[in-house]
């Protein structure tokens, strides 16, 4: 790396742009966007002649785009430049200032353009709508630089929650809480004002057309700018992305089912398909099955491009999740008519009859995947710009990584990467990503150069905000703090709340390539049915036991009392939950497989693997096995 003075830029708030979001769309939008702005002011440092140091955008495609805007049909959709970048310039003070301002121009034409479009026409019926979209968007962004030869003097920080939002007055923003709602009335002031605050978004929704608004969202600008964006990305950044239709949660999560379905019953795909798209005007997503990898043809391209939430029978009754022809737009939808409810049971009916030819119903549980790299600040001190090269190669392949496991890429620029994935292929896909990052720095010899991940496997109508926030939790006080890096955290939440929290190295999960513990166990459950569900708390019972710890926290784990072997108990408590005869050797082989996920799989401060703690266990890792176990039930 150069001795010269460098740029060292930063662009926030990241939590507040992107984690803020109630769609998966809103989701995407703000990571693109934030990559976006990114991308402006590194555009401008090189126009300056200066050189970007980290990263490594020389291959980057959609800095290529910005440089460059056309509209072509393979244009980039994936944020892939972090907001954070180091830089030299032979006037780096005058660069550094130029590539503030440029980002500054490009949110100016992105907010002003959703303004125009959208609300401009219809201002006049709030109270001063102006001065607060205004106000918004001009005092959101943080854009921090400093010009130093050390790195210290900006710490290199991700800042996803180091920014503390200004709390506004007035009516709240339904995703975005702390900012008001761009209508400026206040429903509680007098009487009357509710009608008028309800009628400003009425004719707001009018003009955004389709389902891009619903009942009951009041927005503030930051929000509705990430929510409409991708209807006028071509006026707003120079090329169509098409990225209006993306897959939601419940999508991610039926995956699997619907290649299954495809495959097995195509002809009543076709025939369901029909039906739901003659009943619900809104229902076609059209090329959301391209964004995950599963190939459609004829026959099935209706089936596979369908709202996500048709896939299920529990969200067919609700009139919220699944708006039909007959469903009143304003008011309570619960009002339907006699004969558009007798469309949902024969819906209903139909969805159940390819369930059944399918042989199971789709799973209600998706993966979201956060993952960061280990030690990148001392890294990037010691080592620079061999590190910004490798960080370039590992994000160059993560997109297909995903894809080919049939995940959506949210965002993946230099170690960071965020992803949806059907729960039966996240694990493989997070250990994947790892193998990845290890292959691209294989030419920097550093047992530090790590990549730690946190995975939440959640019921798809969680709230998006609640699992992101899991997500990094999982990832910064799990995976990097309690277990030392280079480690996969992983939970569940179920409607009912956090179900288990499980860990490990990446080291001890993978017993081959492709391959983790839970791949040679799952056979049992779900062919073979080796183990009962009762067995599995039993087990729980056993360690408590046979220890002096009494804590079933998700995440937590018992040291076994000296002189303790939990095998023979776990052996004999095995032979009486079979209902047929095992031999005691068998029953002792298969608790010693088991225990396998329940020690303790941790890293030292110097970040070296440690051998696994044999009597420290959890049975996280068992209610883990179990929920794989059961992928392909619907769960109310």
């Amino acid at each position: 790396m150069s001795d010269a003075p460098k740029i060292h830029f930063t662009i926030g708030p990241v939590q507040d742009f992107v984690a803020q979001a109630r769609r998966t769309r809103d989701l995407w939008s703000g990571s693109f966007l934030l990559s976006y702005l990114t991308g402006c002011a590194i555009k401008c440092i090189q126009d300056k002649h200066g050189k970007i140091e980290i990263p490594d955008v020389s291959t980057d495609r959609l800095l290529d785009w910005i440089k460059n805007p056309r509209d072509e049909k393979d244009n980039p959709m994936i944020g892939s430049l972090p907001n954070r970048f180091e830089a030299t310039a032979p006037d780096p003070v005058g660069a550094a200032e130029s590539a503030a301002g440029a980002v500054c121009d490009a949110w100016k034409k992105i907010e002003n353009t959703v303004y125009d479009i959208y609300v401009k026409d219809i201002a006049n019926y709030g109270i001063g709508s102006k001065n607060i979209w205004d106000r918004q968007v001009k005092s959101f962004w943080e854009i921090s630089w400093t010009v130093d030869s050390n790195i210290d003097s900006i710490n290199y920080r991700k800042n996803w929650r180091s920014h503390m939002p200004p709390v506004e007055g007035g009516d709240h923003c339904t995703i975005m809480g702390d900012w008001q709602e761009i209508s400026g009335f206040i429903r509680s002031k007098n009487r009357g004002t509710k009608e008028k605050q309800d009628l400003f978004w009425r004719k707001l929704r009018e003009g955004t057309g389709g389902m891009d608004l619903r009942e009951g969202e009041r927005l503030c600008s930051i929000s509705l700018i990430k929510r409409m964006f991708p209807k006028v990305s071509k006026e707003a950044i120079g090329w169509n992305i098409k990225a209006e239709n993306w897959p939601s949660t419940a999508y991610v999560a039926a995956i699997p089912w619907l290649k299954l379905a495809a495959e097995k019953a195509p002809n009543l795909c076709e025939e369901y398909a029909i039906d739901a798209m003659k009943e619900a005007s809104e229902v076609r997503r059209e090329g959301i099955s391209e964004k995950v990898g599963i190939s459609s043809n004829a026959l099935n391209a209706s089936f596979l491009n369908l709202d996500g939430n048709f896939y299920f029978t529990n969200a067919i009754e609700n009139c919220d999740r699944t708006h039909l022809k007959g469903t009143p737009r304003e008011g309570d939808c619960r009002d339907e008519r006699q004969e558009t409810r007798l469309v949902r049971e024969r819906l209903k009916a139909k969805l159940k009859k390819l369930a059944d030819k399918a042989g199971s119903s789709p799973s209600s549980f998706y993966g979201m995947l956060i993952m960061d790299g280990d030690n990148m600040g001392s890294l990037i001190r010691e080592k620079g710009a061999s590190v910004s090269g490798a960080l370039g190669k590992f994000t160059g392949s993560v997109h297909k990584i995903i894809k080919d496991y049939n995940g959506i890429t949210i965002y993946a620029g230099g170690d960071d990467v965020l992803a949806m994935l059907p729960v039966e292929r996240a694990i493989g896909c997070s250990m994947a990503l790892s193998d990845c990052y290890t292959k691209s720095f294989k030419n920097i010899p550093d047992s530090r150069s790590t990549i730690s991940a946190g995975l939440v496997f959640s019921h798809y109508r969680f709230p998006l905000s609640a699992v992101l926030h899991e997500a990094h939790d999982l990832l910064d006080d799990v995976a990097k703090e309690q277990n030392g890096r280079g480690s996969l955290a992983v939970s569940i939440l179920k409607p009912s709340g956090k179900h288990c929290q499980w860990t490990s190295t990446w080291d001890y999960i993978m017993v081959s390539e492709g391959r983790s513990l839970f791949d040679d166990l799952l056979p049992a459950l779900k062919v073979d049915r080796q183990f009962s569900t009762r067995f599995f708390y039993s087990i729980r019972e056993i360690f408590n036991a046979l220890s002096e710890d009494l804590s079933e926290k998700p995440g937590s784990y018992v040291h076994l009392t000296e002189g303790m072997d939990p095998v023979g108990l776990l052996a004999a408590e095995y032979m009486m939950s079979r209902e047929w005869n095992v031999t005691r050797e068998d029953a002792e082989t298969q608790m010693i497989r088991l225990l396998k996920i329940c020690c303790r799989s941790w890293r030292d401060k110097n970040g070296k693997a440690m051998p696994p703690e044999e009597r420290c266990l959890s049975t996280e890792g068992l209610m883990l096995l179990k929920f794989l176990s059961q992928v392909g039930e619907e769960v109310y």
